[in-house]
């Protein structure tokens, strides 16, 4: 299983990266973000999606959510009982991984033939980005309300993103 849940978020994670990980780790006030709430369509297929792209743990059930549990202590809490299914608004999660983790997630993604985009706007299918020097794209979960963005660098400046 690849370690990629321990880097979303990770504040850790972002200090190793360099002078903007200490500025943000300086700027942080003392809480930490728990869970958060994401309402899609089939919170048992997105949750699955999600951990199968990611060869994380198994999702579990939890009260009348379906959680993927990140390594840094962030839950990730899908339902699809509470908004009506024309009511459900777009949602997106962004995942930090390494150039490694990337290659695996990327594989499977091809493997399974999910289609991706290189833009959260959906304008480039087939593409990954190279923003910051790194690389990106976003997939769509099987209800297609919830954009999954996977990312090697974190974003920085807008004027170093680059064209591609």
């Amino acid at each position: 299983m690849i370690g990629l849940i321990g880097s979303i978020g990770s504040i850790g994670s972002i200090g190793s990266i360099g002078s903007i990980g200490s500025i943000v780790r300086e700027a942080l006030v003392p809480n930490t973000l728990d869970h958060v709430i994401v309402h899609c369509h089939d919170q048992k297929a997105t949750a699955a999606f999600l951990s199968d792209l990611m060869d994380a743990p198994a999702p579990a059930d939890w009260g009348p959510f379906t959680q993927v549990q990140t390594a840094n202590g962030v839950g990730i809490d899908f339902l699809d009982s509470q908004v009506a299914p024309d009511a459900i608004n777009g949602s997106h999660v962004a995942f930090l991984v390494t150039d490694e983790e990337f290659d695996a997630i990327f594989d499977r993604i091809q493997q399974r033939s999910v289609r991706y985009w290189a833009d959260p706007y959906r304008a480039k299918e087939g593409e990954i980005n190279h923003h910051w020097g790194g690389r990106g794209l976003y997939v769509l979960d099987p209800g297609g309300t919830v954009a999954i963005e996977f990312m090697t660098v974190t974003y920085g400046a807008l004027e170093d993103m680059g064209t591609e």
